[in-house]
């Protein structure tokens, strides 16, 4: 199935969802299914618009797609979607709770060496986090990038929390009250961009194996 059925944008109006007219409806339902499950907690709350290039959505097609976007805490965007905006806002934007929905801190840049992002909420950032960039989050925190710098996610002493990242080689990682150093023993295998906590231990995984998320769409 291709992998770019379907594409996950971040613009000024929220998320939006870019369906590949192209596509057979099953496997594009399937491949939104299993992004949504890979990025599960994090975009509820967060506003979406489904797209679909020079082709109208079925009404029966966009109620499937509708309720399972749904399910996932996301909210319909009532705003009429006019174009996918590919340029990041220069600050971050936070969602706000929508129904039983989690608020996540959106930042649509770059974090590079000095700037620092702390929220009680999940943070998501459509961009990488460089050496010397620190990111503190009461929940998770999810990279579209390289992740590079400090994290601290369950700040709040959630040992739920996880760190999921594009290429995951950070300076500092803390999950609740755990902190690990990778740079000072170098034992962080390659290849990895999960962090959770397994016991009292922060483990690695390999999570998005066949799934690469660029700095501006999950693929």
């Amino acid at each position: 199935m291709n992998q770019d059925t379907v594409r996950i944008k971040g613009t000024r109006n929220g998320l939006v969802i870019v369906l590949d007219s192209s596509c057979d409806f099953e496997d594009i339902k399937e491949n939104l299914l299993r992004k949504m499950e890979s990025a599960r907690g994090f975009f509820k709350g967060a506003k979406f618009s489904l797209f679909q290039n020079q082709k109208d959505i079925p009404a029966d097609q966009k109620n499937e797609l509708v309720s399972i976007c749904r399910q996932y805490g996301l909210v319909p965007n009532t705003d009429e979607y006019m174009g996918i905006k590919t340029d990041l806002a220069p600050a971050p934007k936070t969602y706000t709770n929508a129904g039983s929905g989690e608020a996540a801190l959106l930042v649509r840049r770059s974090l590079r060496s000095g700037q620092k992002i702390s929220s009680p909420e999940h943070v998501v950032v459509f961009g990488d986090v460089h050496p010397g960039a620190e990111i503190v989050s009461g929940g998770n925190v999810l990279v579209m990038g390289c992740c590079r710098g400090v994290i601290h996610a369950g700040a709040g002493g959630d040992r739920k929390a996880k760190v999921i990242a594009r290429q995951l080689t950070p300076t500092i990682i803390s999950i609740a009250d755990r902190r690990y150093s990778p740079g000072h023993d170098g034992k962080l295998p390659p290849g990895r961009q999960l962090a959770r906590l397994n016991g009292k231990e922060i483990v690695f995984e390999v999570y998005l194996k066949h799934e690469m998320l660029s700095s501006m769409t999950i693929n």
